[in-house]
């Protein structure tokens, strides 16, 4: 089983200067803050912020303003270590050495070529199209986070936009546990194309008999010549079809030229900007040495003219990534309409093709011989697609065989699934739980009160459990869990929660919780954060003074 694991998180607000960096090792990181006046400290923006640099939506508080910052964290994925950089809707992934490796201004995007790296990604059917696809990330790092106001049992619902699939909790679920897998999928996706085979046949077969029958009839009474015309009406189709092909040809042409145009005005302007910021970054120092940078002059009192110098600055980073999604999001759409104009083309070659047929082979094809030898080809292929469905019959009968091999994976996965939740049960008391509801995986179940944050993490912790024992060889992420205990319950629920979660299998847990002491958990190697900065106040200046550096480097990275 491949791991992945957290080693350091960044925090930066580029407007008011001001960032924070955190550390975690490998095993057991708690973020804790002071008994008696520990809360507004962080501890959450911080846990949410790991999965949402990866790509998930995590629910922010408003006055936090998660668009205006930019997060960095660096993580270890097997034996190789990465960087990740996240702002807004854009995304950077780089090696250890900060070599940039891709970049991606979608989440959709970022877990497709995440992918290459993680060896895992959740695979749904599009609402729409129900075409098997890639989802966005934050569905692989479902069962990996639990947020302080989300503890609602065997419910989904730490991140936000997820219901963009259908019944997605059963899927995800399905998929991390490995009943279903790209195999599984595969095999669906082969059902899929078969079953579509075998109508798009019967389709065909009906409109091979009608033709055969259309063609005896007229074999029948000796109707050969009266079909001319209707030949060279369908020449004269063809034409037409190749005009609308031609116009779309041009049309694809015009929005290329148009596209590269904005590429190129795009690429001048981050010149130009990159042009600016080494004049601020002159004028400033100039002024700093009380010269003035438009004459020369000496100046006494230069705050008003740094002032404004470091506005232009302040914004240079948010402007960089601005820039960063145009020129990502243009070279994107030319890719794709570079691929539209090659179709076009080869459609335009088809049209060419079809369109030299003369008035001689009109004639000939109208000959009763034609007529006869169309008739034994109509013959031949409605036989060869009669052989065919009935292979294609033979290879749906072995797909429904397969599926039963995942149908009894999953009874084996309940079966577990129900004596572990049984027993954590009863470990912590939860009487109001009726165990019937533990029978069928996919039912949903929550306790009420205190009880509420127990019911949540059995459930999360018992998935994990399964998902290491029936898929692993799928990368485990970290386990962040954020104040699992921030419900009014007494102390010996507290610490048996606790001990229930540090005593979890796992290569990496995060915790958040107010007023932790080491001392209560003897024999634990525990990594305590605490965070003594005031109230909504996590962000301090000193850590950006520190990590500017680093700021600008992955900012910069790729704008050659």
């Amino acid at each position: 089983m491949m791991n992945m694991i957290f080693e350091e998180i960044y925090l930066f607000d580029p407007i008011n200067k001001t960032a924070r960096m955190i550390p975690f090792r490998e095993g057991i990181n708690v973020i804790t803050s002071n008994q008696l006046d520990g809360t507004d400290r962080g501890k959450s923006v911080i846990m949410r912020s790991l999965y949402h640099t990866l790509g998930a939506e995590a629910h922010f508080e408003t006055k936090w303003e998660a668009k205006n910052k930019v997060y960095i964290l660096k993580l270890k994925i097997g034996e190789e270590r990465y960087w990740i950089y996240r702002s807004a809707e854009l995304y950077k992934f780089f090696d250890e050495n900060k070599k940039l490796l891709f970049v991606a201004t979608r989440s959709a995007e970022l877990a497709e070529k995440l992918k290459d790296y993680i060896g895992f990604a959740v695979m749904l059917p599009n609402r729409d199209s129900q075409k098997m696809e890639i989802t966005p990330p934050v569905y692989n790092y479902l069962p990996f986070f639990i947020d302080q106001d989300h503890y609602e049992g065997s419910n989904y619902s730490s991140f936000k936009n997820l219901r963009q699939y259908q019944n997605f909790k059963d899927s995800v679920l399905f998929y991390h546990l490995g009943i279903y897998n790209e195999d599984y999928f595969e095999l669906i996706r082969q059902k899929e194309r078969i079953s579509e085979c075998i109508s798009e046949n019967e389709k065909r077969a009906e409109v091979l008999q009608a033709m055969m029958s259309d063609i005896d009839n007229k074999i029948g009474i000796k109707a050969v010549s009266s079909n001319i015309e209707l030949l060279r009406k369908d020449v004269e189709l063809y034409r037409r079809e190749y005009e609308d092909v031609l116009q779309k040809l041009n049309k694809s042409k015009s929005k290329l030229i148009e596209l590269r145009n904005q590429l190129f005005d795009v690429e001048a302007l981050i010149q130009e900007m990159k042009k600016l910021e080494k004049k601020t970054e002159s004028d400033i120092s100039k002024l700093q040495n009380h010269i003035c940078p438009e004459c020369g002059s000496t100046l006494e009192n230069t705050v008003v003219q740094r002032s404004k110098k470091y506005n232009i600055c302040e914004d240079a980073i948010a402007l960089k990534n601005e820039l960063q999604i145009s020129l990502y999001s243009l070279q994107r759409e030319i890719e794709a309409e570079e691929y539209r104009y090659q179709e076009y083309l080869e459609q335009l070659n088809q049209y060419e093709d079809k369109v030299k047929i003369n008035s001689e082979q009109v004639a000939d094809v109208l000959k009763y011989k034609g007529l006869c030898d169309i008739r034994e080809g109509l013959v031949n292929e409605n036989a060869k697609i009669l052989d065919s469905s009935d292979e294609m019959q033979r290879k749906l009968k072995d797909i429904r065989s397969q599926e039963k091999k995942y149908s009894e994976k999953k009874r084996d996965i309940s079966k577990k699934y129900y004596e572990l939740l049984v027993s954590a049960k009863i470990k912590f008391g939860l009487s109001e739980i009726d165990d019937e509801k533990f029978k069928n995986i996919s039912k949903n179940f929550n306790a009420s009160g205190s009880n509420r944050n127990i019911a949540t993490v059995i459930w999360y912790l018992v998935v994990l459990k399964l998902r290491r024992e029936f898929n692993s060889d799928a990368i485990s992420f970290p386990l962040v869990l954020d104040s699992p205990n921030n419900v009014e319950t007494d102390d010996v629920k507290k610490r048996a929660l606790l001990e229930y979660i540090l005593n979890s299998t796992t290569h990496q847990l995060i915790v958040s919780s107010i007023g932790f002491d080491v001392s209560d958990f003897p024999g634990k190697d525990i990594n305590l954060i605490c965070l003594e900065n005031d109230k909504y106040s996590v962000l301090d200046s000193s850590d950006y003074e520190k990590y500017s550096e680093l700021l600008n480097e992955l900012c910069d990275a790729n704008m050659e």
